[in-house]
This record gives C-alpha cells, structure tokens and sequence, in this order.
C-alpha cells in the first residue's frame, strides 16, 4: 500500500509536464556499451517516462544501450499518430544501432498501442524482436468511460473499443506481465490470451498498476527475457519460456 501511495504521489507530479506535452517525441539514450538490440518504452495514459527509470537503469548495465522513450500527451493526442511515431522511432532506432530487430516494451495504454502499431505495420512486426506489455487493458478497462482524450477510448470495452487487428505477427516474441494486485486493469484483462500472439503471461504478484513497472522482481523477470530473445532468436526459445510462472 505505501508503495502504490509513493506512485500516485509521483504520477501527480508528473501530470503537469503530461498536460503540457504537445504530439509524440522520442527520447534517445545512447550509451558507449551497445552490446543488445536498442529498446523502445511507450508509457501509459496520464503518464510520463519518468516510470521507465529503474527498468532504463537495469537495461544499461545489462548492456542494452540503445533505448528510447517514447513521450505523448495522452489527452490530446490520437492514438493513431503515437502507433504512427512509434513505428518511425523503432525502425530509426533499428537503423541507427545497426541490428535486425528490436524489443517494443508498453506500460498499460502504451502496451495496447504496441499491440496495434505491430499487427497494423508488416514492416515493423518484422524489425521487432518481443513485444511486451505490462498491466495493459487488452479486453479494455472501465474507468476508461470517464478518461478524457481519443486515447482513452482504445480502452474502452465492447467490440468498437479497440483499432482494427489485422492479424497478430507471429515472427515476435509476445510477452504479457500482469498482476493479482492491480485495482485498476484486472488480470483477465491484463493477460494476452488472444492464441494469435502465442504470448507468455506472466504474473508479478501484489504489485499496483502503477508500481509493477518499478518491482524489482518484473525487472529480474523482463531483462533476462529480452536476452533469451535474442540469444535464441525470437520465438525459437527454450521450451519453459512459454510456461507461466509468478516471477520471483
């Protein structure tokens, strides 16, 4: 409880710079030590990428030193434009790190978005490495009735909630973190099971909507996941990757 108290204190202050945002920026971290894919973050609704610092710091020492951050004001903007920036931001960071592919991660609205810039862009579902979401409305969210902004409305529930899905890209690894704990998206909505994506789910327990992306053990859990990835070349990973287990 207090931590999720210390993550509501944190998102107000990061409101006002939220309100302020004008469109979609991409935010480059380029270290010197560049030894994985580079890595794009797309926060969530009212959010900043202030929520990505400890998961950035982790991904840097574990030599993934190309990563983005991908900004928007999730009031004012379509959802469409930032699917749009995303697909520019990932297939430029792809370019400009010299690698095959790349690793597409998304804290609640922002892994729906993921979910709709790879299965509406052929060209990006083929330049992506995983996909992963974390605490995402994928079978939408109630308190979404009520969120101000076209964003908002990807989250709602019912068959018109969500951008038309043409078909899921089966050449990237799916990855769905969740969490028994979460009071504002529900595990059933939180968890991929739509068999399209053949995704992972895994459970972090006890952790909030807005502190999961901060759990030392989703940490523990993402980072070594994105290596598997690309040690064993996407999908071809080990039999009992595709287990769901509750990360330690």
């Amino acid at each position: 409880m207090l931590q999720e108290l210390r993550a509501v204190g944190m998102a107000a202050l990061q409101l006002p710079d939220a309100l302020r945002r004008r469109g979609c920026q991409g935010i480059q971290y380029v270290a010197e030590r560049n030894a994985r894919y580079p890595v794009l973050l797309v926060h969530g609704y009212a959010s900043t990428g202030a929520v990505w610092t400890p998961l950035r710091r982790a991904l840097a020492e574990a030599g993934f030193g190309h990563i983005v951050n991908l900004n928007y004001n999730s009031f004012a903007t379509d959802p469409v434009a930032v699917s749009a920036e995303l697909t520019y931001q990932a297939l430029r960071a792809v370019a400009a790190a010299g690698t095959p592919r790349v690793h597409l991660i998304g804290h609640s609205l922002g892994g729906v978005i993921v979910r709709h810039a790879l299965t509406a862009n052929a060209v990006l579902g083929s330049r992506t490495a995983s996909a992963v979401t974390i605490a995402s409305p994928h079978r939408g969210v109630s308190l979404a009735r009520i969120a101000p902004g076209r964003c908002a409305r990807i989250m709602h529930r019912g068959p018109r909630s969500v951008l038309p899905e043409p078909g899921a890209p089966r050449t990237v690894r799916w990855l769905a973190y969740y969490s028994d704990g979460d009071r504002v998206v529900s595990p059933a909505s939180a968890r991929l099971d739509d068999p399209r994506y053949g995704a992972a789910n895994l459970l972090i327990p006890g952790c909030g909507h807005l502190t999961i992306c901060r759990d030392a053990r989703f940490i523990r859990s993402l980072v070594p996941e994105l290596i598997r990835t690309e040690t064993f070349g996407g999908l071809t990973v080990p039999a009992d990757a595709a287990r769901e287990p509750a990360a330690a």
